[in-house]
């Protein structure tokens, strides 16, 4: 047997042993059979017993059951308002006298102080010459029938766009145009419009 011969086993043992050599070293850097920490001490890995286990499981599906059993709060019923449609008996309201001869009403709901209710913060914010005009002259006021004795505020409120034509005292124009219906005006209490409509209290 020739030298080349004999060594080929040598060079297979060689390569066999660095083939292991960086298997081990590989199996243990990337964390198999054991963890490294960053001082190079080697600490063996813990696992949970299959009794830990168990306990988990159980804790876990105790605390599903008692959340099963606990009831669910009943969700909260909105309280639903009913609108009163008064037009079901009230066929024609642009027919009632008061309706149609209301300008003398106005300054029993908002007053007889004008300035107030249309110059300013909150109001419709008018300019003092839509009113008066310019040059400025005072707006004519005629006697009415109700208190404080003021007709002025039928000399504007005609419906949108229009709203500073004359509206002639028409409550129904006046306030419909304008979204305000007429429990606005009469509230909503049934029984007590009617029992004084039939001139009755309770």
């Amino acid at each position: 047997m020739n030298d080349s011969a004999s060594k080929v086993p040598i060079y297979i043992a060689i390569i066999v042993a660095l083939l292991i050599v960086a298997a081990g070293g590989y199996y243990l850097t990337s964390g198999g059979g054991s963890a490294s920490d960053n001082s190079g001490k080697v600490t063996p890995e813990t696992h949970e017993t299959p009794a830990d286990t168990q306990k988990d499981i159980k804790a876990a599906e105790s605390t599903k059951e008692v959340k099963a059993s606990a009831p669910t709060p009943a969700p909260v019923a909105e309280k639903k308002v009913e609108t009163i449609k008064c037009e079901l008996c009230h066929t024609e309201p642009q027919k009632i006298n008061q309706h149609l001869n209301g300008g003398k009403l106005c300054i029993n709901c908002h007053g007889s102080q004008v300035h107030n209710i249309h110059i300013g913060q909150g109001t419709i914010g008018l300019n003092c010459d839509t009113c008066h005009g310019f040059p400025p002259t005072i707006p004519t006021v005629e006697k009415g029938e109700g208190p404080g004795h003021y007709t002025v505020c039928e000399k504007c409120h005609a419906a949108p766009p229009n709203s500073l034509k004359p509206s002639n005292g028409d409550l129904i124009i006046v306030h419909l145009s304008r979204g305000k219906y007429c429990t606005n005006c009469h509230g909503t209490d049934i029984g007590t419009i009617h029992m004084a409509a039939l001139g009755k209290t309770k």
